[in-house]
Parts: C-alpha cells; structure tokens; sequence
C-alpha cells in the first residue's frame, strides 16, 4: 500500500504544480493587458485633450474682444494702419490770424447756423443762399483770406479746404461762396457769381465756407469742429 500511495501522491504534486504556473500565467497576462488598455486610454485622451483646449482658448478670446468698445477696436485699427502716418492739426481759435507760409494768411470770423445764409453788413436788397435740403441746415463759417503768393488763387483750385466733423465720427464737406469784391459794389455786399471767386495777389476776400448738416446739430449740444487744409497744412479749429 505504501508504493501505491506514494504514487498517488507524487502525481497529485505534479497537478498541483501545473495548476499554480498556470494561475501565474493567467496573472502575467492579465497584468500585460491593463498595461495595454492604460496606454490606449492616455492616447486617446491626449487625442481628445488638445481640441478641447484650443475651443476653450478661442472662447476666451472671443469674450475678451467683445467686451472691448467699439471705439477703442476703432482707434486700435487706426493706430495699426496709419501709426506711421499720424497727422496732428494746429489748433486755431476764431479770430486768430493764421500765416501759412508764402500762401495765405486767414482768419476765422464765425461761424454761424441757418436755414438761409446772407452776406456782411447785408442791405434790403441783399441776396441769399437757401438750403433746400428737407431737415437741414447750413453751418457758416466765415473767413477772411489775404493771399500771400503771387499767383491768383481760385475757387475752382481748391486753395482751402474745410470738412466738418459732428460727434468725432460723421465728416461732411463744405462748399465755398465768396462775398462781392468792395469795389463792385459800394452799397452794400452780396454774393459773388462763380466766376468771380478769386482772389488776386494782396488781395484780400471774404470767403463762406458752407456745409450743410441736420437740423439737429444746432442744439443737439455733441462735438463739433472743423478740420481745415490749406497749402499741405492742416488746422482744427473747435466750434463746441
């Protein structure tokens, strides 16, 4: 009986053996799939992670711009295009007589609203101009021009130019109508025809520069000036 039981027993061991490096195996294969399964789940996280960043990154962009103000997204394309190129007027006052060099010398008389505007020191028998624009108005700045060149200076040459500019955004242009030269009329001044708008060497002319603007703009109590060009220069000169 002892032979017999010992051979039951040693081959008991030997399946008791294949068992356990089978379990060992089974575990080594289990440990190597989770590695496998844990590398998949970081790439595929990293695949995922960097478009969600970017699409959180442009959000943030997106809020920051629209919080801005027009006004400074305004200004902030303007100092890109033109840093380079920045011109500063000469700030005028009316009354002050301004000397542009070998050119003009001018002055700002007034400046004036109306519907209907009439010469200086104007008779009963004056004429007028009239805005017939629905809802508009004229805006009159009168100035005085002595020219300091030797050549005639025209109106059709553009020698001076005026552009007004209502609440720091609208520009609107003007148009020029020169009073009668002294001597044409003693009685009393009128308007010059058109081809009568020049003014001579020494000459000195009384010059509307007229822009028609809204009703509005006489009492709507926002910024008003006007940007005057003459010969290259370039002036500023604030109505309110």
């Amino acid at each position: 009986m002892t032979p017999f039981l010992d051979e039951q027993f040693h081959d008991l061991k030997q399946e008791l053996k294949i068992t356990e490096k089978s379990k060992s195996q089974l575990r080594n294969k289990i440990l190597q799939k989770t590695v496998i399964v844990h590398n998949r789940d970081y790439k595929n996280t990293r695949s995922w992670y960097a478009p969600i960043l970017t699409a959180i990154l442009t959000i943030i962009v997106m809020i920051f711009l629209a919080t801005q103000s027009l006004d400074t997204l305004r200004q902030a394309a303007h100092n890109m295009f033109y840093s380079n190129d920045v011109v500063v007027p000469t700030e005028v006052k009316i009354m002050e007589k301004i000397i542009v060099q070998d050119y003009i010398e001018f002055t700002i008389q007034s400046n004036n609203f109306g519907k209907n505007i009439y010469p200086t020191n104007s008779g009963p028998t004056s004429n007028y101009l009239n805005n017939g624009n629905k809802d508009e108005i004229y805006l009159d700045i009168l100035v005085t021009v002595r020219n300091l060149s030797s050549t005639e200076l025209s109106e059709s040459d553009d020698f001076m130019d005026i552009k007004i500019i209502c609440d720091e955004r609208e520009e609107l242009n003007s148009f020029t109508s020169f009073e009668r030269k002294s001597y044409e009329d003693v009685q009393e001044n009128k308007f010059s025809i058109s081809n009568n708008s020049i003014i001579e060497p020494s000459q000195t002319r009384v010059v509307h520069f007229l822009t028609s603007v809204p009703t509005s703009v006489e009492k709507d109590g926002k910024p008003l000036k006007a940007i005057i060009t003459a010969n290259g220069e370039n002036y500023e000169y604030i109505i309110r």
